[in-house]
Order: C-alpha cells, then sequence, then structure tokens
C-alpha cells in the first residue's frame, strides 16, 4: 500500500528523526486534501503537539506550540551549532535560509526576492513604518483596531518628522466588507501616502477587504501594508492576488513555529523606496531584493531551519485544508456562543469578514472574573480584553484543537454565565 498522510501522521506520533520526516513528504504531500470535519485526521494531527494533557488551549491567535517535529529540527541544529560554531559549519545556514525565502514564497505566491526573514511581525511592520519616506503634511490611515506595531509606532515616528495619522473607528461586528471599503474611501485625501491596515484583527477578529483596499489605494499610488500576524497560517494568503505592497508576519501564531522568527514581503518595485531599519556587518547596496532588510547582526541560524520545519508540516497538511478547519473550529465556537443570551458576540459569522478569532463578552459577568473562573476551574487557556470597545474574551483555536475541546470551551462559558 503506498504511502498516505495518514500513514505519515501513525509514524509521526512517535518520535521520528528529521531524516525520514523529509522522506515522507513528497508521498504524503501528493495524498487528498483531508476534510475540515474528519475528526480522526486531525486527532493524528494533534498527536504531533506536545500540548499537556488537560489543557484546554484556544489561544492561537497569541502563541501555538510547536509540533514535535518543528521542535525536533529546532534542537538538532541548536546542538550542531553550538558543538562546532566555525565559520565553516555555519556556512550551511545560508543556503538554507534560502531554501525557507523559496518555501515561503511559494506559499504566499510571490518571489523568493520579495522576502526578508525577520523576528516577528513587530519588527517587520516598524521596518515599513521606519522604511517609508514620508514628509511634513503627508496622512497615513490605519484603524483603531491595528496592533501597536501598526498603530503607536506610525504615531511615534510622525511625532518625529510632522505627518499625520488618522485612525478609522472599528464597527463591531462589521456590518460589510462593503461598509469596511467605504470607510476607507471616505478617508482618502490628496494627501493620503500610506494605508496600514490588520488583515484580520486580534481584538474582534474582523477581516478586513485587504484586495480591495489595495486596488482603491493602488489606483492614486498609495502604499499599503498589511499585519499578516493573524492569517499567515490561518488563511490561505495569496499575496500576489491582494496587491497590496508589503506584508508582515511571524511563525510563532498561527504557523505553529518557533519563536522570535517572521517574514516581511515587499513587493520588488516597492524595495528600492524602503530605508532599511538596521545596517550592520553584512550589509551592502548590493544585496539582493527583499534581504537588505534582514542584516540584524549575528543571528540565532537554527531558529531559521526551525521556522522552515513549521513552513513544511503546515504545507504538508496543505493551506486550503488548515484555513478550511480553523473556519470549522472557529464557526462551531460562533454559532453556539451567539445563541446563548448571556453572550455578546463580537465576532462576524461571515467567513469573508472573519479568520480564526471568535471575541465575545458575558453580559453578566465581570470580563476579568470570567477570564478567572475558566482557567481555575476548566484550565480554559484564552486571551482577554479587560476594557474599551473590544472588551471581552477571546477563543482562537488551531488544526490541533478538537471540536470536542471548541464544544467543552463553550459549555464552559455557559456554566460561569449561568
Amino acid at each position: 500500500m503506498p504511502n498516505t498522510r495518514r500513514d505519515f501522521f501513525k509514524l509521526a506520533a512517535v518520535p521520528l528523526a528529521w531524516r525520514a520526516f523529509e522522506a515522507k513528504l513528497q508521498a504524503a504531500a501528493a495524498a487528498r486534501l483531508p476534510d475540515a470535519g474528519n475528526e480522526s485526521y486531525w486527532q493524528m494531527v494533534r498527536r504531533q503537539y506536545p500540548l499537556e494533557e488537560g489543557l484546554l488551549y484556544l489561544n492561537a491567535a497569541n502563541v501555538c506550540p510547536a509540533s514535535r517535529l518543528v521542535l525536533d529540527r529546532h534542537v538538532e541544529y541548536l546542538r550542531d551549532f553550538h558543538s562546532n560554531p566555525s565559520f565553516q559549519n555555519r556556512d550551511k545556514y545560508v543556503d538554507m535560509r534560502e531554501s525557507l525565502r523559496a518555501k515561503v514564497a511559494r506559499m504566499l505566491r510571490v518571489s523568493p526576492d520579495e522576502i526578508a526573514v525577520t523576528r516577528n511581525t513587530s519588527e517587520g511592520s516598524n521596518i515599513i513604518v521606519k522604511g517609508v519616506d514620508l514628509k511634513p503634511g503627508d496622512e497615513v490611515l490605519i484603524t483603531d483596531h491595528n496592533h501597536p506595531s501598526n498603530h503607536d509606532s506610525w504615531r511615534v515616528r510622525a511625532e518625529r518628522d510632522g505627518f499625520i495619522v488618522k485612525s478609522l473607528p472599528v464597527p463591531i461586528p462589521a456590518p460589510s466588507a462593503e461598509k469596511l471599503l467605504a470607510d476607507f474611501e471616505r478617508a482618502i485625501t490628496a494627501r493620503t501616502r500610506v494605508i496600514a491596515i490588520t488583515h484580520v484583527t486580534s481584538t474582534t477578529g474582523i477581516q478586513y477587504p485587504a484586495r480591495e483596499i489595495a486596488a482603491l489605494a493602488r489606483r492614486r499610488n498609495i502604499y499599503v501594508h498589511l499585519d499578516g500576524a493573524q492569517t499567515f497560517g490561518a488563511l490561505d494568503v495569496n499575496l500576489a492576488e491582494i496587491g497590496c505592497d508589503s506584508y508582515s508576519a511571524s511563525a510563532h501564531k498561527w504557523l505553529m513555529g518557533p519563536l522570535e522568527a517572521g517574514i516581511l514581503w515587499v513587493r520588488a518595485e516597492r524595495i528600492p523606496q524602503i530605508w532599511p531599519s538596521i545596517v550592520t556587518a553584512g550589509w551592502t547596496d548590493h544585496l539582493k531584493g527583499a534581504r537588505k532588510f534582514e542584516v540584524f547582526g549575528q543571528r540565532d541560524d537554527p531558529r531559521v531551519v526551525a521556522l522552515e520545519a513549521a513552513v513544511d508540516f503546515i504545507s504538508l497538511i496543505g493551506m486550503p485544508a488548515v484555513e478550511a478547519r480553523m473556519q470549522a473550529l472557529a464557526t462551531r465556537a460562533k454559532v453556539q456562543l451567539k445563541e446563548m443570551a448571556a453572550v455578546e458576540l463580537k465576532t462576524n459569522l461571515e467567513p469573508e469578514l472573519s479568520g480564526g478569532v471568535v471575541k465575545f463578552r458575558l453580559r453578566n459577568v465581570p470580563t476579568q472574573k470570567a477570564y478567572d473562573l475558566l482557567w481555575q476551574r476548566h484550565r480554559l487557556a484564552i486571551a482577554m480584553t479587560p476594557s474599551g470597545d473590544a472588551e471581552g474574551l477571546r477563543f482562537s483555536a488551531q488544526v490541533y484543537n478538537s471540536m470536542d475541546e471548541v464544544d467543552r470551551a463553550v459549555a464552559a462559558v455557559k456554566e460561569i454565565a449561568a
């Protein structure tokens, strides 16, 4: 019988040398994509993660566990690096970085020369914030629910350089993609130079119509930066189709990779327009493409290898399958929560207006108290926003979660709301 994804995951449930995993990649990747509701398949996926027994972990929007195979790969190369830190031994990381670059580029449907390897989304966004040419009187459009690395960073630079930052309010939940687009269209002026948005917000899970906003901006030669922290490894992102100018993301969230590893994509024609934030040994005017944005000094090279392993692992499952499963988990949670009178759901039900983030508030229990009770009684690990328009509790499930875990989490909410 030929190797299948099922065969691979049965073998991968026990410790394996990374070489054995690589040998099965080709055969496993050729198999049919798993159905989003195939619980036995997703249980095999779950077994690849070292999550504690009894821990109900629904916090992918913050940090995901790395798979055992990613961890093994990282540890293998950490040992190799520190057992022989010679230049000769470290030379291999040059080719490994290029291998990673090519795989990320395929995943996002872009050119490898447009990919820089960074440490996280925040660093990638700040490279753009600091690197775009802006002068006094220019305008940058953001939203109230942008992450601080794509929000406060613009304001700090604006204080120094005298340009204007305009922040659009965020409707909760969003009435429609058309309304979100219209808000940007109304806010654009002749002085608008940059639109910087969060693809899917971590606050309430709104997915912005990035392709339509990018098309609107392109007609006016406005630069568009997309914070992809909540979509890289969650949605099957096609940057060629979206048409933005740059996109930053982390490995430690939905991609289920190592901490302090990320990527920045910059469209080829925009690369010469962006100033590098850090210049140190190894930087020259002749670095090809986006490589000029990743010269930070000595890097943790084994971490880059672990990032490649995370890309390999999620590509093995297939991004369309990952997105379908993630959306199925999120929808199951949203539908049940919306039926509860004691709950105010703040995330859209429509998949085109949401990702994997599910935000809700209990009407009769203070948010901090609810958060504490869910952990104390059920070991339910989630996130919380204590106040403001995004106040509430946040579920965010990834492929290592089961439908049963989502049901148990909702039941726990129902219990403390009673």
